[in-house]
């Protein structure tokens, strides 16, 4: 009987992970697709949750208070703090909402759906076995870091390049949980604390950039030169 409740808990705990390593894909994935400013940040906050999910699933497993606090700090800065504080700083006082595109959305979400497949071809050939998710255990997290990357360079917005930038450290803080989640609370939250000067900068960035060309543009950049 007790064999059974331990089986039975192994199996949810592993389907539970597997679930929140497709979500956090498809929502790398979903991402390509959006061309709002707004949106885009809503569904970095979407992926923030399911990478904050993971850890809570892996603390809880392993009943370790520290990743189950790190999962709540993850939470409050990634799912609600950024994502409220870009979308009251930048977003409501641009005039433009809609993202330049470089490579439209069609062919992003096919070239994104390449990179996933090579990010879990790439993760095969590694030993590395991660809490939880099944193998390959890096597939996801470095699928998240190349479409974080991709998305970055092709979207000529310094927000959607913030969002970006957040999605690929997304990925890289994944991996960290799945791969070592004994390490410290102390370097998990740095990794947390890594995030705020890279959005102040960049936040002080746009709003400099909207304040002269009333937009946030890449392109609007020029502007700027003395």
């Amino acid at each position: 009987m007790m064999l059974a409740a331990t089986v039975l808990h192994y199996d949810f705990a592993h389907a539970t992970a597997a679930l929140l390593a497709i979500g956090a894909l498809l929502g790398g994935l979903a991402l390509l697709g959006v061309k709002q400013v707004h949106e885009q940040v809503r569904v970095y906050a979407v992926i923030s949750g399911f990478a904050a999910a993971y850890t809570l699933l892996v603390g809880v497993e392993r009943g370790d208070a520290a990743l189950i606090l790190l999962a709540a700090c993850t939470a409050l800065i990634k799912v609600v703090l950024i994502p409220v504080a870009i979308d009251r700083a930048v977003t409501r006082q641009v005039s433009e909402h809609e993202v330049p595109l470089v490579v439209q959305v069609p062919l992003s979400l096919l070239i994104g759906v390449a990179l996933a497949g090579l990010a879990y071809w790439s993760a095969s050939a590694l030993p590395i076995h991660g809490a939880l998710l099944p193998n390959p255990a890096l597939g996801m997290p470095i699928a998240l870091v190349l479409i974080g990357f991709f998305f970055m360079i092709t979207r000529q917005n310094v927000i959607s390049q913030i969002v970006g930038l957040l999605t690929l450290e997304n990925g890289v803080f994944i991996a960290t949980v799945a791969i070592a989640p004994g390490l410290p609370f102390a370097i998990g939250f740095l990794l947390l604390l890594d995030l705020l000067p890279a959005v102040l900068f960049y936040g002080v960035f746009a709003r400099l950039i909207a304040a002269r060309a009333k937009g946030t543009s890449t392109e609007d950049m020029s502007v700027l030169r003395g």
